[in-house]
C-alpha cells in the first residue's frame, strides 16, 4: 500500500512535519544519557569537568549525536515503516495526515542517519568505541523498525533493543568521551536501560487496537492490558530496588531515601492506571513517576563519578 497525499502541504507545515517525524520529545532521554555517561567517567580520572565550557561543548556535540539525530532517526525510520499501524493508532501523525510524502519521510531518516554517523566518526578520536556504538545503534533501529525482521513485532526483541540503544549506548558514549568505562557506571547503565524497557512495555498499552489489527505480537496483544502493566510495574520497580540496594551499600543513605521515595510516590498512580487503563491515567502517571527516574538518572551518574565523595 503507498500513501501519497492528495495535495502539497505549505513549507512551513512540511518543516513542522519533518520535525514532528523525529519526535523532540523522545531525544530528553538520549541527551540525558550522555551527560550522565559524562558524569559518570569521572571516578579515579580526570573525566567530565562540567565548569569546563570545552567539556560541555563536547557533551553537547555526543548529545546532539544520540539526541536528535539518532533517537530523531530511530522515530523516523519508525514512522516510515509504520504508517499503516498509525493510521489506525494515531492518524495525525506526518505521515498517514498527509502532511509528508514517504519519500519525504524517506529523506528524513537518511540524513539523519548519516549526520549521525559523521559526528560519530569525528568523535572516534577521543574514543575508536563511539563510531562503533553509534552504527550500532543505528542497526538497532532499523532491525526495530524495518520488515522482514522487524524487533518490535515480538516483545522479547522490541522494548531491550530500544532499551540498549537509547541508554545503554548513549550513556557509555557519554563516558567513553572522557574516561575508560568502570564497572559501576556500566552497572548503572545497565539498571537504567533495562528501566526503559520497562518503560517501554508500559508504552504498549497505548497502541494495542492497532497492534492487534495488524498482528503485532506486543506484550499488550498477547497478555492484555492489565498483566502488562504489572510485568511494567515490576520491571521499573526491581531497577528501582537494585539503585536503593547500590545506593545504600555505598552508604549514600540520602540517595537511598530519594529512591524509596520515586518507589512510593507514582504507586497510587499505578493503581490508578491499573483499575482504569485510559490515556488520561497513563498521561498522569508518566507525569509522576518520569521526572522522579531523571532524577535518580543524574544523582546516580554524579554519585558514580565521585563529585558527593
Amino acid at each position: 500500500m503507498q500513501h501519497t497525499a492528495t495535495s502539497k502541504p505549505a513549507f512551513s507545515t512540511q518543516l513542522q512535519a519533518h520535525l514532528e517525524l523525529a519526535d523532540p520529545i523522545t531525544w530528553v532521554a538520549a541527551i540525558a544519557m550522555v551527560f550522565c555517561g559524562a558524569l559518570a567517567s569521572s571516578q579515579g580520572t580526570p573525566g567530565f569537568d562540567p565548569t569546563n565550557l570545552n567539556h560541555l561543548l563536547l557533551a553537547g556535540l555526543a548529545a546532539l549525536m544520540c539526541g536528535p539525530l539518532g533517537t530523531g532517526f530511530s522515530q523516523s525510520i519508525n514512522d516510515y515503516y509504520d504508517y499503516e499501524l498509525d493510521a489506525i493508532n494515531d492518524p495525525g501523525r506526518p505521515i498517514p495526515s498527509g502532511r509528508l510524502s514517504l519519500a519525504a519521510a524517506r529523506a528524513n531518516w537518511i540524513i539523519l542517519g548519516l549526520s549521525t554517523m559523521l559526528i560519530g566518526i569525528f568523535l572516534a578520536r577521543y574514543s575508536l568505541w563511539i563510531p562503533i556504538f553509534a552504527l550500532i545503534s543505528l542497526i538497532l533501529s532499523v532491525l526495530y523498525s524495518m520488515p522482514p525482521i522487524k524487533l518490535k513485532q515480538n516483545f522479547w526483541f522490541g522494548p531491550p533493543a530500544v532499551g540498549v540503544g537509547y541508554i545503554l549506548l548513549t550513556w557509555l558514549v557519554g563516558h567513553m568521551l572522557f574516561g575508560p568505562l568502570t564497572w559501576p557506571s556500566v552497572i548503572l547503565a545497565l539498571i537504567n536501560s533495562a528501566l526503559a524497557a520497562g518503560l517501554l512495555f508500559l508504552n504498549d498499552i497505548k497502541s494495542v487496537e492497532g497492534d492487534r489489527q495488524l498482528g503485532l505480537k506486543s506484550l499488550t496483544v498477547a497478555l492484555g492490558v492489565r498483566q502488562t502493566l504489572v510485568v511494567a510495574y515490576t520491571i521499573i520497580d526491581l531497577c528501582l530496588v537494585a539503585m536503593l540496594v547500590l545506593a545504600l551499600i555505598g552508604g549514600y543513605v540520602w540517595a537511598a531515601g530519594f529512591v524509596a521515595l520515586a518507589l512510593v510516590a507514582p504507586i497510587p498512580f499505578q493503581i490508578r492506571l491499573f483499575r482504569e487503563p485510559n490515556h488520561t491515567n497513563f498521561k498522569y502517571f508518566l507525569l509522576v513517576n518520569n521526572p522522579f527516574v531523571l532524577l535518580l538518572e543524574i544523582f546516580s551518574a554524579f554519585i558514580v563519578g565521585g563529585y558527593f565523595g
